[in-house]
C-alpha cells in the first residue's frame, strides 16, 4: 500500500528544504512550494527545473505518487541551463 503523504526534501539552488505532500498532488505544487519556503522569487516558475538524485529531468504534471518515491526521497530544484545568468 503506497502512503498518502510523503515527506520530501528538496534542495533548491543548494539550499534543503523539507515538506510533507500528498501523494496526489503534481510535481509543480512541490516546486511551488519549496520557492515560497526558500524565498526564491526572481525567477518566474517556468526557468526552474525539478530533477531526482540520478539527475533525470522530472515531468512537473506527474502527481508525486505517480514517480515512486520513498518518503524521505531527495530531489533538486534548480535553474535551467543559460537562465539567471
Amino acid at each position: 500500500m503506497k502512503p498518502e503523504k510523503l515527506e520530501l526534501t528538496v534542495v533548491v539552488n543548494g539550499t534543503p528544504t523539507q515538506l510533507e505532500t500528498p501523494a496526489q498532488a503534481e510535481l509543480r505544487s512541490v516546486v511551488t512550494r519549496a520557492l515560497a519556503q526558500t524565498k526564491n522569487s526572481g525567477q518566474p516558475f517556468e526557468n526552474w527545473e525539478l530533477r531526482d538524485v540520478n539527475g533525470q529531468a522530472l515531468d512537473l504534471g506527474k502527481k508525486v505518487g505517480q514517480i515512486n518515491f520513498a518518503s524521505g526521497s531527495t530531489l533538486f530544484l534548480s535553474l535551467r541551463a543559460g537562465v539567471g545568468g
